[in-house]
């Protein structure tokens, strides 16, 4: 990037299939984010602590640890990130209310919703 085209902001990715992974990681660096990767539960909750990024996508079925766990973890440290909780779940919006996370999509998703999500934490 250059200074006319600021880099937006830090989204994590937390997703344990590495090609929906570097797909999404593309798109979203093409809209002008830094992109983190995460490849499972675990990893992805070491790396919202060290990296503090300005978003979270993340996936729920995960090795190591869920999506949710990973969320339910932050939230116990006090770490508030928006996250956009991504997943195959059927009742995805009885377990995302459960939580308290406001967005969420099922997969296979829309790029175009997933980056007017972002645009709405942004």
């Amino acid at each position: 990037m250059n200074i006319s085209n600021p880099v937006k902001g830090k989204i994590l990715i937390a997703d344990d299939d590495d090609d929906n992974r570097m797909l999404l990681a593309f798109f979203i660096q093409s809209e002008g984010w830094e992109v983190v990767e995460a490849q499972d539960g675990q990893e992805a909750l070491e790396k919202a602590i060290k990296e503090q990024p300005n978003i979270i996508l993340l996936d729920n079925r995960m090795p190591k640890l869920s999506g949710t766990k990973v969320y339910e973890k932050l939230c116990e440290q006090g770490m508030k990130f928006p996250v956009i909780l991504l997943t195959a779940y059927t009742d995805i919006k009885e377990l995302a209310d459960s939580l308290g996370i406001r967005y969420y999509l099922n997969k296979p998703y829309d790029l175009s919703n997933l980056i007017a999500m972002i645009d709405k934490l942004s």
